[in-house]
């Protein structure tokens, strides 16, 4: 139990990690289980966890190259507020340089906002 809170402690466990666990547990009920299991799918126990394993490692490869693209727009989105701030804030510091901050935060802004509607068009 978690002292601090007063909630059980719970650990959690992939699929495989369980079924491996239950296939060596000494209780009855555990190896009966795993039997009905390689029962219905005509497959021993390793080969169910090596699938397991497999298909896991699969879906994480998938998910990483759909994050990929969203990474790369933000830090697009954020290359192009900087340049754009830039620019704006060396102009304002040689016309008015007691608005250089503002002048900068505004140019941020103006790169990120016209970036995005460029990507969106696209």
């Amino acid at each position: 139990m978690n002292q601090q809170t007063k909630e059980p402690l719970v650990i959690h466990r992939t699929l495989s990690e369980s079924l491996l666990r239950l296939s060596v547990s000494p209780v009855k009920a555990d190896r009966e289980a795993i039997t009905r299991l390689e029962r219905e799918t005509g497959r021993d126990i390793q080969a169910i966890i090596q699938d397991l394993d497999s298909n896991e490692i699969a879906l994480q490869a998938i998910y990483d190259q759909q994050q990929k693209p969203v990474i790369k727009k933000f830090i697009n989105l954020f290359n192009s507020g900087l340049f754009i701030a830039g620019v704006i804030g060396i102009v304002t510091v040689f016309t008015t340089p007691s608005h250089t901050l503002i002048a900068l935060s505004l140019g941020f802004v103006t790169g990120v906002t016209g970036a995005a509607l460029r990507h969106q068009e696209n």
